[in-house]
């Protein structure tokens, strides 16, 4: 159930709805949607923005362009539109959605940088330490190899000069205790 609210909260919808009404709101629900969303393409959500944002001006830049020319053209509906109450407040709204958009394209660019680099350092840093313990390994698996065969060819010889027993590995040595020859 909360991973579902999570969703709609999180949703594009919810956002720009939230952004008209409680702008501080909208925003924290950005930076909440990047933390819920982190497998998706971050950038998804800025370009939407912004492409509302451009959408909204859409009929303001029409009427721009045709005063600016000087043109005749009669486009149903854009008096109504450019001349309605609400208007003046969706052009905030879309200056708004605009300037969000870019700023978190931009952050959104930085931070998949960020976390590209650290990610390839750090898993450099694991494949190395990884080549390291294999290299040991094999190291100390030879040295146990070695160890194994000389127990093997071990055999106990009692020393002719002092009688301690002393362990040798190949048919002379030398006593471990009086320090002479050994056959």
């Amino acid at each position: 159930m909360n991973n579902n609210l999570f969703k709609i909260l999180c949703s594009i919808p919810v956002i720009l709805i939230v952004l008209y009404f409680l702008p501080f709101l909208g925003v924290c629900l950005m930076i909440f949607r990047y933390f819920i969303k982190r497998d998706e393409k971050s950038f998804k959500m800025p370009i939407t923005l912004v492409i509302t944002g451009f959408i909204i001006l859409i009929p303001n830049i029409i009427n721009s362009v045709l005063k600016t020319f000087k043109l005749k053209i009669e486009i149903p509906y854009l008096n109504e539109v450019i001349n309605s109450e609400l208007y003046p407040n969706l052009i905030k709204y879309s200056k708004l959605l605009i300037t969000l958009g870019i700023i978190f394209l931009i952050l959104s660019y930085i931070i998949n940088y960020i976390l590209n680099r650290v990610g390839n350092k750090l898993k450099s840093g694991i494949d190395e330490y990884v080549e390291e313990e294999h290299k040991r390994s094999q190291e100390n698996d030879l040295k146990m190899k070695e160890k194994q065969e000389r127990a093997k060819n071990t055999h106990v010889v009692k020393c002719p000069h002092c009688g301690a027993s002393n362990m040798l590995t190949e048919k002379t040595g030398v006593c471990k205790f009086c320090r002479k020859p050994i056959e």
